[in-house]
């Protein structure tokens, strides 16, 4: 399809949908993404949207790193009817951009109109017009509250407008200076509960540059929810493909309403590559000048153009009807009647009985409403301390368990510790056994000592050779000299020996008891805590 061909479809499609009225109390800006919303401003409304941006963006291939200044700006005006809009966007760019090229940093200046846009928007779909009222059964919840389908279908819109780029510019391709056409289909949901508040959702398809060698492809889906009456959050996601540049950038940030004509919003941009990266914060604002003065219903094909019209043979009919009724009843024609009021009170057609009856209804079903809302209050409630009773069983249950283990656990360690004690008590009792057997030897020795100086004492049974008799007597002196020392250093090894083990089994003794203390400390100490929790319990 040729770019003329298809300006011609979409201008026939234009002039053969129709839309109902889109003017809103409160402003309904583009701002702070960059999508188009459905929706049009509203017939003879201007709109003013601006603001200004602060970048950098580093290439990590060209070795650049651009510090950007730019103002973007759209002005909208809805024009002969209330689904037609006329805008002109476009932004203003400076870049200061550092360059490395070896050893040497170029330092140089670019400055233009990134883009420059004239273009109509036309609403050919919207699904809020004339909604049809769903039968809902007021007793069940989720009859009221379930999902709606059908809300998923979107309101469309289809903008055409026209590039102006100037020759030489370096924020675009080569070829790209004069005139180049740009397509854009726009859908928008709203969606509105209690429970989530309001969400709405753009989406935009963008057919861009379209007659050039380097036509751009892109896509942007804005998410907008109102937190209050004032503030609002949105996120963003735009992408872009064509031979020149292709890019990805999520923002995110939110809008401040000063009142029905002001709004503030900022925002962050960031993209998910380097060549270059991209870091953008913005702050802008939108005012619009609100002479709108009446809303204006454009009726589809096979409705009789205008509202006076239809409503003038509905007055004649009454009109008629009424003569007719009046000569009917002439002969009881009351004060009433010859004011040109109503001849008669039907209590069917009656304005006032029919309100009554409505208040009644409505009423009625108001205070089922309530009762349902109060019962199913009740059983949340209910539902709540029944399940606060049964997480504090399970934790009591728990706490109790946990303490049997403990209790379990210091009875095991007591035994444990009684034992160990035990086989102590038995240790030190084999080392006094042992002493007792040091004991037995040294007096074993003691028994061989006066058995040998009874033999010294024994007389010689040669006494003629007083010679060997003295020297005998010099050997035997000898040998009881080295025998007696013998038995005092067994002697003093053996009150040595006695003595360490006398002190070891004091140090043991002393250990045993400090051991024993520490543990009817402990014992008293874990009793003192079973009979608190005794008491807890009870």
């Amino acid at each position: 399809m040729t770019p003329k061909s298809l300006m011609l479809t979409l201008g026939l499609i234009l002039c053969s949908l129709s839309a109902s009225s889109q003017y809103t109390e409160k402003i309904n800006s583009n701002r702070p993404g960059t999508s188009q919303g459905a929706f049009s401003v509203g017939n003879n409304v201007l709109q003013l949207e601006g603001g200004l941006g602060l970048a950098r963006r580093k290439h990590d291939i060209l070795k650049t790193k651009t510090g950007e200044f730019d103002f973007d700006y759209q002005i909208r005006y809805g024009l002969l009817f209330e689904q037609l809009e006329i805008s002109l966007s476009g932004r203003f760019r400076s870049d200061r951009i550092k360059q490395t090229v070896g050893a040497n940093e170029e330092v140089y200046n670019q400055t233009n109109f990134e883009y420059n846009t004239l273009g109509a928007k036309y609403l050919i779909y919207d699904p809020y017009k004339r909604p049809k009222k769903d039968s809902i059964d007021l007793n069940s919840w989720r009859a009221q509250h379930s999902f709606k389908w059908k809300s998923l279908i979107p309101a469309v819109s289809v903008y055409a407008g026209a590039n102006l780029i100037s020759a030489d510019n370096p924020f675009t391709a080569p070829g790209d200076e004069g005139f180049s056409p740009k397509v854009v289909i726009a859908t928008q949901n709203n969606w509105y509960n209690r429970t989530n508040g309001s969400w709405v959702l753009v989406s935009n398809l963008i057919f861009d540059k379209i007659t050039t060698d380097d036509m751009v492809i892109g896509w942007v889906i804005t998410s907008t929810h109102t937190l209050n009456r004032k503030w609002a959050i949105f996120g963003e996601y735009q992408g872009q493909k064509s031979d020149f540049y292709s890019d990805d950038i999520l923002r995110l940030g939110g809008a401040y309403l000063m009142d029905k004509d002001l709004q503030f919003d900022a925002n962050l941009a960031f993209n998910f590559k380097d060549t270059p990266s991209i870091w953008k914060v913005s702050f802008g604002a939108t005012y619009r000048f609100d002479w709108h003065s009446k809303d204006e219903i454009i009726y589809p094909k096979g409705f009789k153009k205008g509202v006076q019209k239809e409503e003038e043979e509905k007055d004649k009919k009454k009109k008629k009807d009424k003569d007719s009724e009046d000569l009917e009843i002439n002969e009881k024609e009351n004060d009433s009647l010859k004011m040109d009021k109503t001849p008669f009170i039907n209590e069917f057609e009656d304005d006032d009985y029919f309100r009554e009856e409505m208040d009644q209804e409505l009423d009625s079903i108001r205070t089922e409403l309530r009762l349902e809302r109060e019962r199913i209050e009740a059983e949340k409630i209910a539902e709540k301390e029944n399940k606060k009773k049964a997480k504090e069983e399970r934790r009591r249950l728990k706490r109790e368990a946990k303490e049997a283990r403990q209790a379990e656990k210091a009875k095991e360690k007591a035994e444990k510790e009684k034992q160990k004690m035990l086989e102590d008590i038995d240790a030190e009792l084999n080392k006094m056994e042992e002493n007792d057997g040091t004991d037995k030897e040294l007096d074993q020795l003691e028994k061989e000592i006066k058995a040998l100086e009874q033999k010294v004492d024994v007389p010689s049974a040669k006494p003629d050779d007083p010679k060997k008799e003295q020297k005998q007597e010099e050997d035997v002196d000898a040998q009881y000299e080295k025998l007696k020392e013998e038995q005092e250093r067994k002697a003093k090894e053996a009150e040595k020996a006695k003595k360490e083990e006398e002190k070891r089994r004091k140090k043991e003794e002393k250990r045993r008891k400090k051991e024993e203390e520490k543990r009817k400390k402990k014992e008293d100490k874990d009793s003192g805590k079973d009979n608190d929790g005794t008491d807890n319990n009870d």
